[in-house]
């Protein structure tokens, strides 16, 4: 199977047929707690921003009509932000207005201080100008940025800090998001020790769980890191019903090979399980599992990862984190952060299958650039430590240093 098509089996099992998603479970956050969350609701300007005409500047409010034949005018008050002047300006005067102040009745312009003798009036009680003014300067007109009933927010994008700003703007403390996955994180293999411990010869530190329990958090996950699996058949079945019954995902790493001691495939087969992924046509992450599963109305889904760390992280990123971005409603055209850019310091060797490579991000006097970072092997994470982006060589493939290949962006 190709990598599009192991994506798009992926998500059939959240997206319907015609792209949209099936029912997100929904609940209530307050505002403190909605970063990084995905909306679920439009947010639509409840007054127009502005609510009134106010000044973009420190300065002076008057007739620019007044300042044609005139370089001077009485100053009648002030509008402050807050405190604005209620009564309307007369004729030949000015008012002194600060940022965000409103606009008085019946003047069109503002003229910056420095533009001016000064904010204090002379002796004269009256305040020079050194320049004309134009009505419609330095004003920022109501409903200049946002007019009532205009869409500040739409469902299904991941709440940034600037949009809780904007949540807190119109009143919002709380709101609906899609409810993040409970994730199980289940290692497999007797060769896998506590991180603690000092590995012997044959044995691995069980680091694959750990940082697939980090992709997880960066996507929105509620991931639980559950104990290593053994290479016990029995066990392999029990452990993995259990999970899929109390979980929304299960993610396997290991065990989903050919080997003799691979017993998660045939252990999903017996559960009843929908297998809807059995191998994909990449490098690394080849022998990879992903199915359905529906026990007494609750439905839920396994993937198998495999053990390799450079191939466990890689898939995840491929499929992983657009099942867990699309079960909490997130925009199908968000799932990922993608892009096209040139090849730098380029050592790809050709394969018969698609390659997924880690790689830097950059900007060059020519734009976006992806530099390659030597992975020696499916084994070497070290190489996507330092990366930022994995990016994609076609089958039998070897680009070179300026060719276009196409990056998908890692979470960080």
């Amino acid at each position: 199977m190709s990598l599009d098509e192991a994506r798009e089996s992926v998500l059939s099992t959240l997206v319907d047929g015609s792209g949209d998603l099936k029912t997100v479970n929904l609940e209530t956050v307050a505002l403190v707690d909605g970063l990084g969350r995905v909306l679920r609701e439009e947010i639509r300007a409840s007054e127009a921003f502005p609510a009134a005409d106010n000044s973009a500047m420190d300065g002076f409010a008057l007739r620019a009509a007044d300042l044609q034949d005139i370089e001077k005018l009485r100053l009648q008050g002030e509008s402050l932000a807050g405190k604005p002047h209620e009564l309307a300006l007369e004729p030949g005067a000015t008012i002194r207005v600060m940022t965000g102040g409103l606009i008085p009745q019946a003047a069109d312009s503002v003229v910056p201080v420095e533009l001016t003798s000064g904010f204090e009036p002379r002796e004269d009680g009256t305040i020079a100008f050194s320049t004309k003014a134009s009505p419609g300067d330095n004003i920022r007109p109501k409903g200049s940025i946002r007019e009532a009933g205009d869409l500040l927010l739409a469902a299904g994008q991941r709440i940034s800090p600037a949009a809780i700003g904007v949540l807190a703007s119109q009143g919002k403390q709380e709101f609906s998001v899609g409810r993040r996955p409970r994730v199980a994180v289940l290692p497999t293999g007797d060769e896998v020790i506590d991180v603690a411990a000092k590995p012997s010869p044959g044995q691995v530190r069980n680091s694959n769980a750990y940082a697939l329990v980090a992709q997880l958090q960066a996507a929105g996950a509620v991931p639980t890191l559950l104990p290593v699996l053994r290479d016990k058949e029995d066990d392999v079945v029990r452990r993995i019903e259990e999970a899929l019954c109390n979980y929304d995902l299960v993610c396997s790493i290991g065990g989903v090979s050919m080997g003799s001691k691979d017993f998660v495939r045939p252990a999903f087969d017996q559960l009843g399980g929908t297998t809807l992924v059995q191998s994909i046509a990449i490098k690394p992450g080849k022998p990879t599992l992903f199915g359905s599963f529906e026990r007494n109305g609750h439905k839920s889904a396994l993937l198998g990862l495999p053990g390799n760390p450079a191939s466990s992280f890689s898939i995840f990123a491929l499929l992983g984190v657009p099942w867990v971005l699309a079960f909490q409603g997130q925009a199908r055209e968000a799932l990922m952060t993608s892009g096209k850019a040139n090849l730098w310091y380029s050592k790809v060797r050709a394969n018969r299958r698609l390659q997924a490579l880690p790689g830097r991000l950059r900007l060059s006097p020519e734009g976006t650039i992806v530099e390659q970072i030597e992975q020696k092997t499916s084994a070497d994470l070290f190489s996507l430590a330092d990366a930022d982006a994995l990016f994609l060589v076609k089958e039998n493939d070897g680009p070179r240093d300026g060719d276009l290949v196409e990056w998908l962006a890692l979470p960080r």
